[in-house]
């Protein structure tokens, strides 16, 4: 599914985030658990404001603003050294329970791994060989596929989540809603749910299967992840290693400290019907109100 766009200005962003701050979720998520929430939609210079924690992300590369983002604006990162620097780090290094997510547009499906967040070990690259926390497109092993990884490093079939969609993503055109939720991130017993456009992705068969013949966990894990080795803050369109960049269009990147449902991600989505929030609620009818 495919979704239109939102025309918004930032002055439009601080009232939405004033009416949103004033809705109750059906889900009884707090808004307290909304940490960060980059609307990206400045449309100049060199900085991505974080309108609800402060943590304001500074561009690297040479990123373009375009003002047809998913709502209002977005950035468009050309997989060649673009990504955003947010000085995000302790509210997702010690989180029990915490979600990212991000509407994305690619350019490109089929050709190596990409990365829409990470945060973790600075020689993290996204294949899983250091402490790290990322989802995107592809995976050393698949392409055309969804990704996440929350995992200790080295042990890839233990202390990991580690995510393949069964289904493969091949739109090239299209915005689409990304998010991943972590649920008892110190055990005992770790679990991910990976959703787009507010469906949960469903997982290659049980788990995957690496260059060894070995089976790699997916949905969750006994042994907790550890995240005693990350040492970079959080980035958008780029892992630590500064490598696999993210090709394409990024919006609407938010951070939660609490595990979103299916309905929660529907619900900051904005656009599904289907949601359980009562139409009063729906962000969808809000930014209707305010455009």
């Amino acid at each position: 599914m495919k979704y239109g766009r939102i025309d918004r200005t930032r002055s439009q962003s601080l009232v939405l985030l004033g009416l949103i701050v004033s809705i109750a979720f059906t889900a009884s998520v707090a808004m307290a658990d909304l940490i960060a929430y980059w609307p990206l939609d400045e449309g100049s210079g060199n900085t991505a404001v974080d309108i609800v924690g402060g943590f304001d992300g500074t561009l690297q590369g040479d990123p373009a603003w375009t003002g047809n983002g998913q709502i209002g604006g977005a950035l468009d990162l050309d997989g060649d050294g673009d990504y955003i620097e947010t000085p995000l780090f302790d509210e997702l290094h010690t989180a029990e329970n915490f979600t990212i997510a991000a509407w994305f547009q690619t350019n490109v499906t089929d050709s190596g791994q990409q990365h829409i967040m990470w945060i973790g070990d600075a020689a993290g690259n996204g294949w899983g060989g250091q402490q790290e926390l990322h989802m995107g497109i592809n995976h050393f092993a698949y392409s055309n596929i969804l990704t996440a990884y929350f995992g200790s490093g080295a042990e890839l079939e233990t202390f990991a989540i580690n995510m393949v969609s069964k289904d493969e993503f091949t739109d090239t055109s299209g915005w689409h809603h990304i998010a991943l939720a972590i649920s008892n991130a110190t055990g005992p017993v770790v679990t991910a749910k990976f959703y787009l456009d507010g469906q949960r992705i469903a997982p290659l068969v049980d788990g995957f299967v690496n260059g060894n013949g070995e089976l790699f966990p997916t949905i969750d894990s006994a042994d907790p992840p550890d995240r005693t080795g990350w040492n970079t803050t959080l980035k958008i369109g780029a892992p630590g290693a500064l490598s696999r960049f993210f090709n394409g269009r990024v919006d609407e990147v938010t951070v939660w400290t609490h595990a979103l449902s299916q309905s929660d991600v529907q619900f900051i989505m904005g656009n599904d019907p289907t949601t359980a929030v009562t139409p009063g609620g729906k962000l969808a009818t809000t930014w209707g109100k305010i455009k």
